[in-house]
């Protein structure tokens, strides 16, 4: 009975001892949590990198149409495409991008003059379902009696590079406002009056 104890000691020493394929050990446990840390920085990277380029989109928006003293139905839709292409290599299929001049009256109160949406047809209108005015929270120190604001926002559907079906898509969206540059409101112009005036959209009464 001596021997056969003996041999199995003599065993157990020598696996504890080894350190043959602990390598091999190691790597199987550490690899999935290495890989999940790897995936898992660079789908926050990309995420992070989607909703920068949300921001810039908005003040793209907002800058191109605040240059305009002037502008039309088409004029519109080329700055809300050339805004789109801010958003490359993320696709915007399905994203709404808004653009909107609100007037403030001499009492502070704000009211809508006219709207475009990249989804909407016509693309400018004086109300669009996609952007209300109760949807535009107008900080108070930007009502100002007898001014007029513009309003840029975008809102970004974004569906993760990896276990998108797992995450899901999520909703990345910003806004921000400017002030017209070149004169006190921009002219959407639909038209001229009898006097080759240009009408514009939302401001025909006055």
């Amino acid at each position: 009975m001596i021997r056969p104890l003996t041999r199995v000691r003599r065993l157990v020493g020598r696996l504890a001892h080894s350190t043959l394929a602990i390598g091999a050990v190691e790597f199987a446990l550490t690899a999935p949590f290495l890989i999940l840390l790897y995936v898992g920085s660079y789908q926050l990277m990309d995420a992070i990198s989607a909703y920068r380029k949300v921001t810039i989109t908005a003040r793209s928006l907002a800058d191109l149409a605040t240059l305009n003293e002037t502008t039309t139905q088409s004029g519109m839709q080329a700055i809300l495409d050339g805004a789109r292409q801010v958003m490359t290599p993320y696709s915007t299929v399905g994203s709404s991008l808004a653009i909107a001049q609100i007037a403030i009256d001499h009492s502070g109160s704000p009211s809508l003059i006219w709207v475009c949406v990249n989804s909407d047809s016509p693309v400018c209108s004086t109300s669009s379902s996609a952007l209300k005015i109760s949807d535009i929270a107008i900080p108070a120190d930007l009502k100002n009696p007898d001014t007029y604001l513009v309003y840029s926002r975008i809102i970004f559907h974004y569906k993760p590079a990896v276990a998108g079906t797992l995450i899901g898509p999520l909703n990345f969206s910003d806004g921000i406002f400017m002030n017209p540059r070149r004169s006190p409101s921009i002219c959407l112009e639909t038209g001229t009056d009898a006097n080759n005036k240009p009408i514009c959209l939302g401001q025909e009464a006055s």
